[in-house]
């Protein structure tokens, strides 16, 4: 009954066979119908967007074998952390912190040797949009072998002179120098240029270019834990001490003239009549360092080459107020019968022998790592003859006894 309205393109017969003009837009009206359908049952909305955060370890996800050297660090991209956890397959919980505004979180304590981790971490973005979680396990190594620091000198607190060189001695040799190095430091609180030598597979060695300067405190660390020094063996522990360098005290002995004059803080201030070792004993030219000293001690000269019992010069004596300054057995030391010489001709063994009182004064005066330098001798000091022959080494050769040494 009812018709199209005139000129409105609506023919009510294109439903079914119809053809025409009506029958193009009784299409499009489907094509409307259909559109209007779909965004009622999908709501028109466009899928969520993801977090433009994410999480990653410094330990990747199964690794194993891995050296507790360095603490676990979880950061956030893009995002802060809300939430890390650390557990160990026994369910102990690693204790961490938060670092640069929720940036980063860091254990706190070392990662054992031997033990599995497992890791869970989540962060969110700038519109609290959490990301996709982190979850990860990995597992330490087991050691070989352990080594640690067995001793530094100076040791911790000690005020020492301006010539005493940082020692550090392990507790077994060292295969890998350059890892271990690179866990070693020698921290001046005066701006001090210096480098490590390495003495033997058990010690290596710290010297300034030249001597320090007093009044320096100088820090050392070595930084071990979980460090692998070659073929598995693992340092265990972490050390550090500091000494202080003490007033400038040198000596210098001259086997020629038969003095050894005494300087403090660039001054002379004594000069003492002295004498060294005969020439078939000569004392040995070369910057020694005083680094014992005895109230009394014995001395033989069979314990460091000199002449065996019942050889000719052979002596066994206990001599008081002896000063220690190189391996060879050289001390500078009171010896009495030796007084008529001193000052005028040289009859020791190569030693330095001073009078009693001269003696008593210079033991009571030197500082451990006094500079005591020997001239005129044409037999030098060597690395061979003591425990501290830093300065008998030319600087541009001891920086290449660095195992980080590079040529520049």
């Amino acid at each position: 009954m009812f018709g199209p309205a005139p000129d409105s393109g609506f023919d009510v017969g294109h439903i079914g066979k119809g053809r025409g003009p009506g029958m193009r837009v009784a299409t499009a009206w489907r094509v409307v119908v259909g559109g209007v359908l779909a965004c009622a049952m999908a709501s028109c909305t466009a899928p969520p967007k993801p977090s433009a955060a994410s999480v990653t370890a410094s330990v990747p996800d199964r690794a194993a074998q891995v050296a507790p050297s360095e603490p676990l660090v979880v950061t956030a991209h893009a995002g802060t952390l809300t939430s890390v956890t650390v557990t160990t397959d026994g369910g102990r919980t690693i204790p961490g912190s938060l670092r640069d505004g929720g940036r980063w979180w860091s254990t706190t304590t070392p990662l054992e040797f031997g033990t599995t981790y497992r890791v869970h971490a989540l962060a969110e973005d700038v519109e609290r949009k959490p990301s996709a979680p982190l979850n990860s396990t990995f597992s330490t190594v087991k050691p070989v072998d352990t080594v640690t620091v067995e001793r530094t000198r100076p040791t911790d607190g000690d005020t020492v002179g301006v010539a005493m060189p940082v020692s550090i001695y392990f507790s077994r040799p060292v295969t890998d120098r350059a890892a271990v190095e690179r866990r070693l430091s020698v921290e001046p609180s005066v701006p001090t240029e210096g480098s490590f030598h390495w003495m033997s597979d058990e010690q290596v060695n710290w010297r300034p270019k030249e001597f320090w300067k007093s009044g320096t405190i100088v820090r050392v660390r070595a930084q071990l834990y979980g460090v692998d020094t070659g073929g598995g063996v693992m340092g265990t522990d972490d050390t550090e001490t500091s000494f202080l360098i003490g007033r400038d005290q040198r000596a210098i002995g001259d086997v020629n003239t038969h003095t050894f004059t005494v300087f403090q803080d660039g001054q002379p201030i004594r000069e003492l009549p002295a004498s060294y070792g005969r020439s078939v004993y000569p004392t040995q030219s070369g910057v020694h360092v005083a680094f014992e000293k005895h109230t009394s001690t014995r001395m033989r000269s069979d314990t460091w080459g000199g002449p065996q019992k019942g050889q000719p010069g052979y002596y066994d004596e206990v001599l008081p107020h002896a000063v220690r300054i190189s391996n060879n057995g050289e001390f500078v030391h009171v010896n009495a019968a030796t007084v008529g010489q001193q000052g005028a001709a040289n009859v020791s063994h190569g030693c330095i022998n001073l009078s009693p009182a001269n003696g008593k004064w210079y033991f009571d005066f030197v500082q451990i790592g006094d500079p005591v330098e020997i001239v005129g001798s044409d037999r030098p000091l060597t690395p061979a003859d003591g425990d501290i022959p830093d300065w008998t080494i030319p600087y541009d050769e001891y920086i290449k006894g660095s195992a980080l040494y590079q040529p520049r």
